[in-house]
């Protein structure tokens, strides 16, 4: 027999799955649009600095897995525009080594969406192959050059978190060999989840050796499902 409280739990029971039900579906359609992005802008793609006390990127920052004993705050990234290393793009871009010692300068940033599986991700960046490698004081714009550096290729990988450990190698160029900017286009897809890109100089072989690339004005980074063939 149904009581009046009876009635009253069932009442508020249909009022309650009224109110919850609009929210689910709000909640699937920004999954669903979290998923299928077709583009993730990265911030700060020229790798623009405001003065010369930014030895880093505004917005960028290494990842301490490849710089084995070196402490972030001793990297020294950012160049300025000089009429023998001028820049592709704005007043700046960076310079990334990788040494005999195994220490591999890099940058990267968390992305606003996340590198997922099954779908496929295309980008475009500009690259130089430089042999000589400033260290540039943060403050007073010193220089210790270092020369004889010789070319390396760049990979990309994909982090989980800024934090972890776990990574994956997602794609990687040819060896950057050319004094000149070259405009390079990279294209991946993935196995897992991973919300940051770093960007990683790596070395021709398995030979470790002194080695150094410039890079600048990052592109969007453009999304396509990809297409399953029916059997």
């Amino acid at each position: 027999m149904r009581t009046p409280m009876n009635n009253l739990y069932l009442a508020l029971g249909v009022c309650l799955m009224t109110c919850i039900q609009p929210l689910w579906s709000q909640q699937d359609r920004r999954v669903e649009k979290w998923k299928f992005q077709p583009e993730i802008k990265f911030r700060n793609p020229s790798l623009e600095s405001p003065n010369k006390n930014f030895v880093i990127p505004s917005l960028w920052a290494p990842h301490s897995i490849f710089l084995g004993s070196t402490e972030i705050k001793d990297l020294r990234l950012t160049r300025f525009y000089t009429h023998d290393h001028p820049s592709h793009d704005g007043s700046n871009h960076i310079a990334l080594a990788a040494y005999a010692d195994g220490v591999r300068e890099n940058i990267g940033q968390r992305l606003k969406y996340p590198v997922i599986p099954g779908l496929k991700f295309t980008m475009e960046l500009w690259l130089a192959y430089c042999p000589v490698v400033t260290q540039v004081h943060p403050t007073q714009s010193l220089f210790n050059p270092k020369s004889d550096f010789k070319p390396v290729k760049l990979q990309v990988y994909g982090f989980s978190s800024g934090a972890d450990l776990g990574n994956a190698l997602l794609t990687e160029t040819e060896l950057i060999d050319h004094d000149g900017w070259k405009k390079y286009t990279l294209t991946w897809e993935s196995t897992g989840r991973y919300d940051y890109l770093y960007f990683v100089p790596a070395w021709e072989s398995t030979t470790f050796y002194d080695g150094n690339l410039h890079m600048d004005h990052l592109s969007i980074i453009k999304v396509t499902r990809i297409r399953k063939n029916k059997e």
